[in-house]
């Protein structure tokens, strides 16, 4: 009986780490996109069960080691906001230590397993693949419903979806030898139907990130294939103009040099110079994670009447308000560090250029929904790497 039970123990350590993963590009790709807070917790409660049931003494100053390595450059934004919580109140700035404490806890409950770069590819095409075909039905067949598909805004969509393209994509690039052929043609068709997901979308945001790939190609001087990746992206541009939404960006622009700035770029860049005057106004520490609300409050005055939004649609502004000098500098030396990480990893500086492409025109790191996918695909990124360092291995 005793062996039977220890042969049960052992399956079950081995097995809890899977499913920790599983919860989590569960929660990557579709849980956390459909607003489900309930993931997170998910993703805490196997993690905390697997780092208990896998736990050993030899190994844990490794793995102390390895995560101290893993996040010492996200430790700079995460004192900005120590600091921030500690002026402004704790509020809004939860999600920022709830992503945090998501890396840490993956990270820590799979180290026991070797989890290839070629595994979390075909799991993440996978899930491109499917949520691109359902997407793109319900736009052809139902349309979108209050700006949003599945009772989700369709920038989140697109955000998530890109996040998910722009690895498999990037990843096809940099490390084509490690799929077989028919691996290689599955992800090339899941990318393909995804630019197709993000144009019936007509979400503009998402070209940025594509555009930004044409950079991380050309820093791994693959130049034939940057320019590639460029005759795509102007093509995507071409699509969009076909559906009206470039035409219309560009009126919006006329709009509001005419004056009429009730547009969607004129609200944009109404909200981005109002940004800049709170800005100027509390240049050291913002005015919070509700920074608009702040401003209206003390007295300030935004040139467009009756908007009600919270939030600057884009990630520098938001944070150039909101946490001021302190947010800027510990999120810019958090970016700096990041990069310099990943810099023979090229599938995770892609995917670090497409969010912060991307939150150049709207929130995307600013927010859950959109920042807690972009974490769990960077923990999952990092532990799949090539290097041996990334991980440990318990014989």
């Amino acid at each position: 009986m005793p062996g039977y039970m220890l042969n049960d123990t052992q399956r079950i350590k081995s097995f809890l780490p899977w499913v920790v993963f599983f919860v989590t590009i569960s929660s990557a790709c579709l849980l956390f996109l459909l607003g489900i807070h309930f993931a997170k917790y998910l993703i805490f409660a196997f993690s905390i069960l697997s780092i208990v049931l896998i736990f050993d003494k030899e190994t844990f100053k490794e793995s102390i080691k390895q995560i101290s390595i893993f996040l010492t450059p996200w430790l700079f934004w995460l004192l900005s906001l120590l600091v921030l919580s500690a002026i402004h109140g704790a509020d809004g700035y939860s999600y920022g230590y709830n992503a945090l404490l998501i890396m840490v806890l993956v990270f820590l409950s799979l180290q026991s397993i070797s989890l290839s770069r070629n595994l979390l590819i075909r799991v993440i095409a996978l899930f491109l693949f499917f949520m691109s075909i359902a997407i793109i039905i319900h736009v052809l067949t139902i349309g979108f419903i209050d700006n949003g598909v599945y009772s989700v805004n369709k920038n989140k969509v697109a955000g998530v979806v890109t996040f998910l393209s722009i690895c498999c994509f990037s990843s096809l690039i940099f490390e084509k030898d490690i799929f077989a052929f028919k691996e290689q043609i599955f992800i090339a068709l899941s990318v393909l139907t995804s630019l197709l997901c993000i144009v019936l979308l007509e979400a503009r945001t998402a070209l940025l990130a594509y555009f930004a790939l044409v950079l991380v190609v050309c820093l791994g001087k693959k130049f034939k294939v940057a320019l590639v990746v460029l005759i795509i992206s102007c093509i995507m541009v071409a699509l969009f103009s076909a559906t009206g939404r470039i035409q219309q960006g560009i009126s919006d622009l006329q709009n509001f040099q005419d004056g009429n700035n009730r547009t969607s770029w004129g609200i944009r860049l109404e909200l981005w110079k109002f940004a800049l005057i709170g800005f100027c106004d509390s240049p050291v520490y913002g005015w919070g994670s509700k920074a608009f609300d702040a401003l209206v409050d003390n007295g300030y005055v935004f040139g467009v009447q009756d908007y009600f939004r919270t939030h600057f649609h884009s990630d520098f502004f938001q944070t150039l308000v909101g946490g001021g000098l302190i947010g800027v500098i510990g999120w810019i030396s958090t970016l700096i560090l990041l990069v310099r990480q990943s810099w023979k990893d090229f599938t995770k500086l892609a995917l670090l250029a497409s969010i912060l492409a991307m939150g150049l025109t709207d929130r995307y790191w600013s927010h859950w929904i959109t920042f807690y996918p972009f974490v769990s695909l960077w923990v999952l990124l990092y532990l799949s790497g090539d290097s041996e360092e990334n991980r440990i291995k318990n014989v």
